[in-house]
């Protein structure tokens, strides 16, 4: 870790929130898949890309599972992590996308692409950029000279040498006025005007005033701030929490962030404390309640390994033998990435970098590594839910937003899973014009959802609390339970009800699974949040287990 704040000229930013669920107290970690892979990433959704070798005739990046087994044969020449049931991949200096099972879901036509997020890929057609859906419409034209990935439904977008943002439409809603400018994150975003850095709302309006050097996004509250050189923490009213006077600085993550002193690294929490002393050379942040930490050797030689919340050493530090690693990352769905090094097999005075993985609880498998903005009242019954299965690919990085058909398609799904015990389909073909995620396409299957009448699904529109109520219904029918006919419910805007979800209404209520939002009212054309709809997953499966 060097300074750990991202210029706001790059308009990529990781938005990471309040981590859920931790690990469990004890923690252990051991090999999982040896460092064998000339390049890796991390895991994400269950995939992780690896190289297995330096050259080759064609592509020789696949994808692998937590077991190092091959789901997705070596074809392809680069690649980037699934997100959203996705994956960026690129053949002849040409990017695409497929799905997990290696099929192609968006032609090889972009010289560039980048992750889904909010549904919507940023990908590049000569030195322009634009934005295209999951089934490969390019819903927001190549016209613009960069951009961001959308969060919170906004991304920013450069033209003609200045940042603003637009909507999912591809509506300016922000003014392209800025020198840079970072995600939306917890409803406000950096900007860089006139050579000083502040914060905007989605309306535009600069609510911490553009005078720090430097920013970046917010994460579990609080934000990186650089003055005169030193780096502190403000919060979202812009007071200074933590003064700057640290020469580096790293993200709030598990509650705790790194922070350089004297030329070391150590940890604070966020009221300023020092929780584990600097006495590192680079350190990341927590995740799962794990960090990576490096040692510099004589030699010189690094030496990387992890600790946990007290600073106990779970990996040591070691310059030699099997557990010398040369990187390490931070924990993703349960498992960490590390390197060291090998000789080359004809010219033994040679190395090369190799790869593998860790696994986090090795004994208890692996923790699913849920990064996402949750409201404190859902933050325990998101855990719950994370430790029971529930929580779905591509949800996003903030649970507190509308949850979308496809989302929810996902959930309940996953839902499925949870409560029969077995494992969803595969995905087949897709009956629908506008999307081939395969969660949807299993849900469908399985009798869970449908389409809109017209071919379409509509993956990205939100989802009404009716409709939760009979989805839910759906998976509780498949799973052999009974839902009783009603004429009538008990709830006052019983009218504004659909006829088909109105017996799922009455019995998921009657079984406390959804409830009302007041006045003896329910809401039915209402929209859902995703940390709401994970709520009511939760009860589904501990009341009709």
């Amino acid at each position: 870790m060097r300074k750990r704040l991202l210029p706001l000229m790059l308009a990529l930013v990781l938005c990471l929130g309040l981590a859920v669920p931790a690990l469990a107290a004890e923690k252990t970690i051991e090999v999982a898949i040896p460092c064998e892979y000339w390049k890796a990433g991390d895991f994400s959704e269950g995939l992780a890309w690896v190289r297995i070798e330096e050259n080759s005739e064609s592509g020789h990046i696949g994808f692998i599972d937590k077991t190092g087994e091959f789901i997705i044969p070596c074809v392809y020449d680069e690649a980037r992590d699934f997100s959203e049931g996705l994956a960026a991949v690129a053949q002849d200096e040409k990017w695409g996308f497929i799905d997990k099972t290696g099929k192609e879901i968006v032609p090889y036509t972009y010289d560039s692409a980048l992750d889904f997020s909010d549904g919507l890929a940023t990908v590049m057609r000569g030195d322009k950029c634009g934005y295209i859906d999951k089934a490969g419409k390019e819903v927001i034209p190549c016209t613009y000279e960069g951009a961001g990935t959308f969060s919170e439904g906004l991304a920013a977008v450069e033209k003609d040498g200045k940042w603003g943002f637009i909507d999912k439409t591809g509506e300016e809603v922000i003014t392209s006025k800025y020198d840079g400018a970072l995600d939306f994150t917890d409803s406000l975003a950096g900007v860089k005007l006139n050579g000083k850095c502040g914060y905007i709302d989605k309306e535009g309006t600069e609510v911490i005033p553009c005078k720090y050097d430097s920013n970046d996004s917010f994460f579990e509250g609080l934000a990186i701030v650089e003055k005169d050189g030193k780096y502190g923490y403000i919060d979202k009213t812009g007071e200074e929490v933590i003064p700057c006077e640290y020469e580096g600085t790293g993200f709030f993550s598990d509650g705790v962030a790194p922070v350089m002193q004297d030329g070391k690294w150590g940890y604070i929490d966020k009221t300023g404390e020092v929780v584990i002393p600097c006495k590192y050379d680079d350190a990341y942040q927590f995740s799962n309640g794990v960090a990576p930490v490096m040692v510099w050797f004589e030699g010189p030689r690094r030496a990387w390994g992890y600790i946990d919340k007290t600073g106990n050493e779970i990996v040591p530090c070691v310059s030699e033998g099997p557990g010398w690693y040369l990187s390490a990352a931070p924990v993703s769905e349960g498992m960490v990435r590390v390197s060291n090094l090998v000789a080359y097999p004809n010219d033994k005075d040679a190395y090369h970098y190799v790869f593998g993985y860790l696994a986090v609880n090795g004994g208890e498998g692996p923790v699913k590594d849920v990064a996402a903005e949750v409201s404190n009242w859902a933050k325990e019954q998101v855990d719950a839910a994370a430790a029971n299965g529930l929580i779905a690919d591509g949800l996003g990085e903030n649970y507190r937003v509308d949850i979308t058909r496809a989302q929810f398609a996902a959930v309940a799904v996953k839902l499925y899973e949870a409560m029969s015990g077995e494992t969803a389909p595969a995905a087949g073909e897709s009956p629908f014009s506008d999307t081939s995620d395969p969660a949807v396409l299993q849900a469908e299957a399985l009798g869970f959802v449908g389409g809109k009448g017209d071919g379409t699904f509509a993956p990205d529109s939100p989802v009404t609390r009716e409709q939760t109520a009979a989805m839910l219904s759906r998976v509780y029918a498949k799973l052999g339970g009974e839902i009783p006919a009603v004429e009538v419910t008990e709830f006052a805007d019983d009218a504004d009800m659909s006829g088909y979800a109105r017996a799922a209404i009455a019995f998921m209520s009657g079984k406390e699974v959804v409830g009302g939002v007041g006045d003896n009212k329910f809401d039915p054309q209402g929209s859902a949040s995703i940390e709401q709809a994970l709520v009511i997953a939760l009860r589904m499966f501990e009341n009709l287990k």
